[in-house]
């Protein structure tokens, strides 16, 4: 397949992402991106494509990956409190508008690949080991992935955004009661 060849400086995360997944040509590591209306490759690992967003955005993955074990430690999804899950969904915001990727095996290894959460639609079983994944706007790709780990991704991305959304409403409403104490404090009667 030809694809166009996309600079790693030239790649941004837009809200069009559906998934970005590991591919080798000619023997060199690339990345797929697929998106809403288009398919593309950056010539880098999956692993490397995170991290430049994460860059972009003033963090890292393991940052990101960090805030999300702290996330699932609170809603008590791991069995042990001490334990750090290793397929953690993770959220990268924009202007508060969060970006929820969950990755289909350990976010660092070479063959995972990462969805988009808000773009992802369903998915369909193909034979014993095939998935159909569907995407917003008709999109749909082919991968084998466990219906397991697809289903339990799909759930922890869900719990991640909610749980996420939540921190944002509870710290803007202490900015607000804040500001207003401050507001009171130094009024002249």
């Amino acid at each position: 397949m030809n694809y166009r060849m996309v600079s790693l400086y030239d790649f941004c995360l837009t809200p069009n992402i559906c998934m970005l997944k590991p591919m080798i040509i000619d023997g060199h590591n690339y990345s797929l991106v697929l998106e809403l209306e288009k398919r593309y490759v950056v010539p880098c690992t999956v692993t490397r494509l995170m991290n430049r967003i994460c860059a972009s955005l003033g963090t890292t993955l393991d940052v990101t990956l960090n805030y999300s074990n702290s996330i699932f430690r609170e809603v008590n999804v791991n069995s042990s409190k001490e334990e750090n899950m290793i397929k953690l969904p993770i959220v990268l915001s924009v202007l508060n508008k969060p970006y929820i990727f969950f990755p289909t095996a350990s976010p660092k290894k070479n063959h995972n690949t990462w969805i988009l959460w808000q773009n992802f639609r369903g998915h369909s079983l193909i034979g014993k080991q095939g998935i159909g994944l569907h995407f917003k706007n008709d999109v749909y790709t082919e991968e084998q992935i466990s219906f397991t780990t697809l289903s339990r991704q799909q759930y922890y991305a869900s719990i991640l955004y909610f749980r996420h959304m939540d921190n944002m409403l509870q710290q803007h409403y202490a900015e607000s009661v804040l500001a207003t104490v401050r507001n009171e404090l130094f009024l002249v009667p």
